[in-house]
């Protein structure tokens, strides 16, 4: 499994939880206590962290669904670099058509504030970071 599939698993993990702060609360009586840092950083696929399987067999046990473990058990071959360079050119259109909407939204009475511009800026952040993902994967699959 790779990263983004860890991030992927952890997010609907914590989210059929309840999302990540309540997940720190369960965690916390455990001995599988997080740190919010590390519980967040396990969403996203660019942090390159994955939870450890204590907290995901006790948040599972929680919610009584096993999808990520059960996905562990049935390893299959990695993606393909192609694979992945699709992966995330399709992710990144997905953001830059929520970046198109925020700024749609906030020029419609010709002026864009200040508090529009921090609200958009974390969209577009996403969509650099996913281009960025885009030209590491073909980078990776290139042939020498």
């Amino acid at each position: 499994m790779n990263v983004r599939q860890h991030a992927f698993h952890a997010r609907a993990l914590q989210d059929a939880c309840g999302g990540p702060d309540r997940c720190l609360e369960l965690l916390e009586t455990s001995p599988f206590k997080m740190g919010r840092t590390h519980l967040y950083d396990c969403r996203d696929p660019a942090k390159g962290r994955t939870m450890p399987i204590g907290a995901i067999a006790f948040l599972e046990a929680h919610q009584n669904w096993r999808l990520y473990s059960a996905t562990l058990a049935r390893q299959l071959a990695q993606p393909s670099d192609a694979a992945c360079a699709l992966s995330e050119a399709c992710e990144a259109a997905e953001d830059m058509a929520a970046a198109q909407r925020l700024v749609r939204l906030a020029q419609a009475d010709g002026v864009i504030t200040e508090y529009e511009k921090r609200e958009i800026e974390p969209v577009l952040l996403r969509v650099e970071a996913r281009l960025q993902g885009v030209r590491s994967a073909l980078d990776q699959g290139v042939a020498a």
